[in-house]
């Protein structure tokens, strides 16, 4: 029997064949930089399927002497010292942290956490609940905040300041600042942005509280959901553009998807930047409320970029989709294509452009830009790079959200507000979700303390649960009745909404 060898010997037309010398069998192949470009996206996809891979550029490397922004540590309310953020840490035992004192979250809010099982060192995720005023009056000597002790927050009665409550999930990846330092810092931004346009809204809102309507500013029909919704848009923008300008002077690594629940004069407005994902549910429908911002669902968006601006991804990849991947074979044949401006799919006779690496490729389920990132919005990732290149992918990824509003004084009897990060819904279905609350509910009486205290074993990643019932916490005050999954795998809120 012959012997093979098997190393790989480019020829200079690019086809493979076999030739034999010297009894030994030698296969001829080369790779182009276009197949090296599929095989590093390949290779991202095998490695960690479930993540959103970031791979930093030498700015990054260059800033390992500069100081961090803000220490790592787990979210505030969690009380934990620098001993136990580090037990925490621990990917083999995974322990389940929960507040030591649960009045810290606001409004009848429960929360448990767990890092990963090893696809970090750190726990990257970061969550934070707040809430504060949009005061009438300003307030005195230049006060920079307005947050509120833990109380009720009821209808009617005069309207001088207006309560905000605040609930946000930051999905870090490729490192844990960017999703720290914006944990720290959006809700002052929210907080200062709505604070700015509160004569507009005042004047909207009528003298008292639930007197809802809208004004006429320069021709224009103004209402505070469009307020609100401005004031949060133009907070996502300030709080990217803070991490750029920091930057300069700290090390801020990494990046972060990004939900913000905030509730205002009886509304539910749902911001998303990223592919976490918040649901309503009841006993009987799930409706989602946030779309998962990724590649492919923002894919019109980001091809369109690029064909205006063709710099942005060099000469290795084409903005155009196709149904597989070209090869030189189908060069000169008909092959099915979709443009940027095209939402279904047409002919074409393929060329040596059809050979590039398309901008957005689907791999193992997952879509990834340029095969790098599977996700199209959030905060951070200036220093992030397509792999052994000079091409930046944050030109084409935003920090701009998508804002949804909802309105929370109907059909919310027994209602639960789920958010949670990707990790989460890779696994379980937003049904299944659904159905796993409502049985641990079910299994206990309403009045029972500890009916919430649940677990809820086998959800694999970030879970955020709201309980969203006007009718129960009117007769109590007391978070705890409402933390139950303390036994979910990542982080965990329970929200009660009046």
């Amino acid at each position: 029997m012959r012997s093979y060898d098997k190393t790989c010997i480019p020829n200079k037309d690019g086809c493979t064949d076999t030739i034999k010398k010297e009894g030994v069998k030698r296969r001829r192949l080369i790779v182009n930089k276009y197949d090296l470009i599929t095989m590093w996206g390949k290779l991202q996809g095998a490695i960690d399927r479930f993540s959103k891979i970031a791979q930093p550029g030498e700015e990054q490397e260059a800033t390992n002497s500069k100081p961090r922004k803000f220490t790592y540590g787990r979210p505030e309310f969690l009380q934990l010292n620098d001993d136990e953020v580090q037990v925490c840490q621990d990917i083999y035992t995974r322990p389940i942290i929960v507040p030591r004192d649960e009045m810290l979250l606001l409004r009848t809010a429960g929360y448990a956490e767990v890092i990963n099982g090893g696809k970090s060192k750190l726990n990257e995720d970061q969550s934070t609940s707040k809430q504060f005023f949009i005061k009438k009056k300003s307030v005195r000597n230049g006060a920079a905040s307005t947050e509120i002790p833990l109380e009720p927050i009821t209808d009617g009665g005069p309207m001088n300041e207006i309560p905000v409550t605040y609930f946000a999930i930051f999905d870090g990846h490729a490192g844990p600042d960017a999703a720290v330092m914006a944990s720290k810092l959006l809700h002052k931004l929210i907080e200062e942005k709505l604070n700015g346009v509160k004569d507009f809204i005042f004047e909207i809102a009528g003298p008292t509280k639930g007197q809802l309507g809208e004004s006429k500013h320069d021709s224009k029909s103004i209402s505070i959901h469009s307020l609100v919704i401005g004031a949060l848009e133009q907070s996502f923008i300030s709080m990217d553009q803070q991490i750029i300008d920091e930057k300069q002077n700290y090390t801020i690594s990494g990046g972060c998807a990004v939900i913000v629940a905030l509730f205002l004069l009886g509304k539910l407005y749902i911001a998303n930047a990223g592919d976490c994902r918040a649901i309503y549910c009841n006993k009987k429908v799930t409706v989602q409320l946030s779309n998962d911002m990724t590649p492919h669902y923002e894919r019109q968006r980001i091809m369109i970029q690029a064909m205006t601006r063709p710099e942005l991804i060099g000469e290795d990849f084409t903005y155009n989709e196709y149904t597989r991947r070209i090869t030189r074979n189908d060069i000169g044949k008909r092959i099915l294509y979709r443009g940027p401006m095209m939402t279904g799919w047409s002919y074409k006779v393929a060329d040596e452009d059809d050979l590039k690496v398309p901008l957005i490729f689907k791999l193992g389920g997952k879509s990834r830009l340029m095969q790098t990132i599977g996700v199209s919005r959030g905060f951070g990732d200036h220093d992030l790079r397509v792999f052994d290149s000079r091409i930046y992918l944050k030109p084409l990824l935003s920090a701009v959200p998508e804002v949804k509003v909802f309105d929370l004084k109907s059909n919310v009897e027994d209602a639960v507000l789920v958010m949670a990060s990707d990790g989460l819904w890779d696994v379980i279905t937003t049904e299944d979700v659904r159905t796993t609350v409502y049985n641990v509910l079910n299994q206990s009486r309403k009045d029972d303390p500890k009916r919430y205290e649940q677990n809820l074993q086998g959800i694999l990643k970030g879970i955020h649960i709201y309980k969203v019932s006007y009718k129960v916490y009117i007769f109590t005050r007391y978070p705890k009745r409402y933390t139950y999954l303390q036994g979910i795998l990542k982080g965990i809120h329970i929200y009660k909404v009046s």
